[in-house]
C-alpha cells in the first residue's frame, strides 16, 4: 500500500462552522466540573513514532464540564445503554476483567460525561455499527491513542487523517473491519467514514459538535456551547426536548413549528422519532 500524500477529504470538517450564530449565543456554563481544569500544557508522548507531538492542544473549558448521564449518552448516539456503561466502567467476562475504554469519563450515576467523552461514545458506536466486537474495541482504541499521541485520540481530528493508516499499520486482523483499501490508500470503510463526517472540529483540534445521524429530516446537533449540551435544532438553536415537551403537552405541530420559526416538516420528524 503506497503512502497517501493527500489529506483525507475528511479532514475539511476540522474548523467548519455549523451556520450558528455565535455573536448571538453565548456559552452555556452547565455549573461546577468534576473534573479538573488544571491540565498540563503536554501529554506524555510516544517516542519514536511517526505521529509524535510534543504539546498536546488545550481543550477549552466547556468541552471537557461534565454534562451528561450514561443514559443520556447512551439516547443521543443511539447506543444501547449497556453498550456505554462497558465503554466507561469496564465489565468482566468469567475470569477475565476488561477496563474502561474511554477515560475521560467517571463511573457512577449523575453527569459523569463531558462532551469531550461524549464524542468518544460517538466514534466507538461507529466501530461498533462496522462490526467491531466489544472485546477488540479496545485494543483498536489502544493502537490508535498510541499511534496519534493524545489524550482523548477519538475525539482528536487526527483520527480523520492518520487513524486508518494507524490501524492498517497495526497488522491486526481484527481492526482491518474499520479500514479498507481504496485507490491505493487506507481508508476507514463506509460506516465509520459517515459517521466521522458528523463530526465538526474546532481549532483546537478536538470535536466541536456533532451532528446526530438518526434525525433523517432537520439537523440536529450537539454543541456543548448551546442549551447545555442537548440535542438542538441547527437551523434555529431549539432544543429538541422542548419541542417534544409541548408537543405532548397538546399544542399542534404547526403552533410549535411557527412559534420557534422552524418548518413544519421538521416539527414532524421529531414528533414521529419520538414516538
Amino acid at each position: 500500500m503506497r503512502r497517501s500524500q493527500r489529506r483525507s477529504p475528511l479532514a475539511s470538517n476540522r474548523g467548519r462552522r455549523t451556520g450558528v450564530d455565535r455573536a448571538s449565543q453565548r456559552p452555556v456554563d452547565a455549573g461546577p466540573s468534576a473534573f479538573s481544569t488544571d491540565r498540563p500544557a503536554a501529554l506524555p508522548t510516544v517516542s519514536g513514532d511517526r505521529y509524535h507531538h510534543d504539546m498536546a492542544p488545550e481543550i477549552p473549558r466547556e468541552y471537557l464540564i461534565p454534562l451528561y448521564s450514561q443514559s443520556d449518552a447512551a439516547r443521543i448516539v443511539s447506543a444501547s445503554g449497556s453498550t456505554v456503561h462497558r465503554w466507561i466502567n469496564g465489565y468482566r467476562d468469567g475470569a477475565t476483567e476488561h477496563p474502561p475504554v474511554i477515560g475521560s469519563a467517571s463511573a457512577g450515576r449523575g453527569l459523569t460525561i463531558p462532551f469531550i467523552g461524549l464524542a468518544e461514545i460517538f466514534v466507538l458506536n461507529a466501530f461498533r455499527k462496522a462490526g467491531l466486537p466489544l472485546q477488540r474495541i479496545r485494543p483498536a482504541v489502544e493502537i490508535l491513542k498510541n499511534g496519534i499521541g493524545l489524550e482523548h485520540a477519538l475525539a482528536n481530528g487526527q483520527l480523520l487523517t492518520d487513524g486508518a493508516e494507524i490501524l492498517f499499520d497495526s497488522k491486526d486482523p481484527g481492526d482491518r473491519r474499520l479500514v479498507v483499501v481504496r485507490n491505493g490508500d487506507a481508508v476507514f470503510n463506509e460506516v465509520v467514514e459517515d459517521y466521522l463526517r458528523h463530526i465538526d472540529f474546532g481549532d483546537f483540534g478536538y470535536a466541536t459538535v456533532l451532528r446526530l445521524p438518526q434525525y433523517p429530516g432537520p439537523t440536529v446537533q450537539v454543541d456543548p456551547r448551546i442549551n447545555g449540551g442537548r440535542p438542538s435544532l441547527a437551523s434555529r438553536s431549539v432544543s429538541v426536548d422542548d419541542v417534544l415537551s409541548r408537543l405532548r403537552a397538546g399544542e399542534s405541530i404547526g403552533d410549535v413549528a411557527d412559534d420557534y420559526g422552524v418548518g413544519y416538516d421538521d416539527v414532524l420528524n421529531l414528533n414521529r422519532l419520538a414516538a
